[in-house]
């Protein structure tokens, strides 16, 4: 007899950003992107600033679209079928004021 599949609260809240590990790894040795690199920093430091825009980041690995000096991120609760590629620090802040 099939059973429904047991539901758990999230641990987080606000939107949550899909981020793809292998783009941001290499970033890393980028001075400039460094922000990028190290999304998970960048958004703790968003949501410390901005209480009233949270975010919350999940490293996936590779998307399978690579761009040259940016990474690939995913919003579900926007468009779960639009990949998005960050290229600055300033495209992150773009993503968190459009909540």
């Amino acid at each position: 007899m099939p059973t429904n599949p047991k539901t758990y609260p999230a641990s987080w809240t606000g939107l949550v950003v899909l981020a793809c590990r292998k783009c941001q790894k290499k970033l890393k040795h980028d001075p400039h992107r460094l922000a990028l690199a190290k999304l998970k920093k960048t958004v703790k430091r968003h949501n410390r600033e901005h209480p009233e825009q949270m975010l919350h980041i999940i490293n996936v690995p590779c998307m399978d679209l690579c761009p040259k000096d940016g990474v690939t991120v995913c919003l579900p609760s926007r468009d779960p079928h639009r990949l998005l590629i960050m290229g600055s620090a300033e495209d992150f802040q773009k993503i968190a004021r459009h909540q």
